[in-house]
This record gives C-alpha cells, structure tokens and sequence, in this order.
C-alpha cells in the first residue's frame, strides 16, 4: 500500500498540511516539525523533497550558478541579481565561472552535478550562459532543478529544464526601425566570433532589416576580423554604411576604440548601436536594447527554487525588452 501524508500526520499529531508544508521545505515550519515529519516519512516510505531534507538534516541550502564570464558586464548584472534573489530566498549560490571556455563550462556544470550528494552540495542549478548542449542539460535535470538563462525555451522544451530568456527580436526590429527612422538604411552587422547569441541577434537582424530595406543594404563583419585590419571600418564606410549594428554593448565598445584608433571617430562618421544596455552603454552614449537582466537573474533562481518546492511543469518565460535611445544613432545618415 502506498504511503500518503495522512500516514505521516497520523503518526505525528501534525495536520495534512502541516506535514505537506514540511514535506516540500517550505519557510513556515519549525525545524523541530519538520525533522519529525522527515524522520516518519522515511519510516512509512512517502518520498522526501531534497529541501526539506536538507534543512532537516540542518545543511546549507545551496544553488550552484554557472556562468559563461563573470567579468562580462551583462553576466556581471545578472550574476549580482541572482545572488541577491537567492539570499533574500535563504540560499547560497556557489558559483563557477567559465571564463568563456567550453571545456570549464562543461566541467563546472559536472561537477556541481556531482556534488549533490555530499552535505554541502548544490540543491539545484542556474545556468547563466547559452554555451551548454541541451543534452549535458537534460542529463543534470533529471537529478536537479535546472533553469537556463538565455537559451531558446523551443530548444529546451520538454528536457525537463526551465528557462528564461528575453526577447531578442523584438528588440531588434524596434533598434532598425530607430535607425531607419534616422535615415539610416544601409547598416552592417558586426558579430563576435564563437558567441551564440550572435547567431540568434544576427537572424533577427536579418529579419527586421528585411521589411525595411533591400538585401544589397546589408553588409556583416566580425569585431576580430575589424580589430586585425581597422581599414576594413574605411571600406564600410566607403561603401556607405551610415549605421553599425553591434551585436552587444562589448563588442560596440571594441568597433569604436579599434575605429578612433586609426583616427576614424565613431560614432560620428556613422552611428554605433549595442544590445544588452550595460554600464558600458551609458558611459559610451551608446543606443543600446535594454534586456531586463536584473529581473531576468532573479527569475532563474526562482524557478529552480520554485522547483525544489514541488513545482513540475516547465516554464519557459520570455521577458520584454525596451529601447533605449542615445547619441550614438545619430552618426551621419546616407541622403539618397
């Protein structure tokens, strides 16, 4: 015969909810109440949430966070949320940074997965990068919580994870049409080698430039390439792009340096745009998409402690993005 919380109630005076309460680690138990409620499920055989476990057996309550740079402005920003969500929840984060290497992001995320067995092991994960195979992902939420920041919910739809992710196109088309509304038609994309969220900014880039201009409008180039050979900047300009369309703030940061450089000033000769709205966009005057990454860092623990207290069902959530318009678009539009 199955156990149920009646077995448990009835063997220690408490209420059904009272043990269910204790049984999933909520808050408003007494430690007391839920070691017993603990202690008597074990006995009758009714499953034990890891987080009531752990906070009967009195351990810390600890999400691992897996980071793709830590130093990167936009993770600086999400990292600091998400820490701040998990103490105001009462967890600690443990976290591994990747410094943008797949072998250390891979390893970090095995080795938290690990760890969950040991007293002092994470309870769940909060993975704050898009360098990571679904499959390495599936794989750890069959015995965690894990929620993802920044990886396409389609993606990971029905691997047990949840996500988090704002969106990007939307974002994107509302930047190109800003620069349009400026007379800015003929823009170049420029990338950052080996990043995934190039990949998905430089779709949606493709698409929204699609309603609002000709193919022949579209030029694409890659920071690395630009900051070995600064003449290329000359070329685009000479070709008449009157607008770069950086594919985050970083890499906006790096055009602009690498163009003043060699004497060319951008933005000026022609608009600069980012994507991410960091500190760095402020500083710059940058045009920029603001991604919503303080609430976006507190929403990926959540959702892993949302699981951890009996949720089942995958959420896959998409937060708004805003434009935040700046100096760096106005640059010197092409009169056609």
């Amino acid at each position: 015969m199955t156990a149920t919380l009646q077995d448990v109630a009835g063997r220690t005076g408490m209420s059904r909810s009272l043990v269910s309460l204790a049984l999933r680690g909520d808050d408003g138990v007494s430690p007391e109440r839920r070691a017993e409620a603990v202690r008597v499920a074990d006995v009758v055989g009714l499953p034990v949430g890891a987080l009531a476990r752990r906070r009967a057996a009195g351990g810390p309550l600890v999400i691992g966070a897996l980071v793709t740079e830590a130093a990167n402005p936009f993770h600086a920003d999400v990292l600091a949320s998400a820490r701040a969500t998990a103490e105001t929840l009462g967890f600690q984060l443990r976290v591994v940074d990747g410094f943008r290497d797949g072998d250390r992001l891979r390893s970090g995320l095995e080795a938290l997965h690990a760890s969950r067995g040991s007293a002092d092991g994470v309870l769940g994960v909060a993975v704050l990068s898009s360098r990571l195979a679904p499959t390495g992902l599936a794989a750890v939420a069959v015995d965690l919580p894990v929620a993802v920041l920044g990886s396409s919910g389609d993606v990971l739809r029905g691997l047990g994870t949840d996500t988090v992710r704002s969106e990007e196109a939307a974002g994107m088309h509302e930047l190109l049409v800003h620069l349009a509304s400026l007379g800015h038609v003929r823009t170049c994309f420029v990338t950052e080698s080996g990043h995934p969220s190039t990949t998905r900014r430089a779709r949606a880039y493709a698409a929204a430039a699609g309603w609002l201009c000709s193919p022949g409008d579209l030029r694409s180039d890659d920071v690395d390439a630009i900051v070995a050979d600064p003449t290329r900047i000359a070329r685009h300009l000479g070709d008449g792009v009157t607008a770069f369309v950086a594919t985050n703030d970083a890499t906006a940061a790096r055009l602009v340096s690498t163009a003043r450089a060699v004497g060319i000033r951008l933005p000026g000769m022609a608009a600069v745009t980012g994507f991410d709205d960091t500190a760095l966009a402020s500083r710059l005057d940058l045009t920029s998409v603001d991604q919503p990454r303080r609430r976006m860092g507190a929403r990926v623990v959540e959702l892993v402690v949302e699981r951890l207290r009996g949720r089942r069902v995958e959420r896959h959530e998409v937060l708004p993005t805003r434009l935040e318009p700046r100096g760096s678009s106005a640059g010197r539009a092409l009169v056609r």
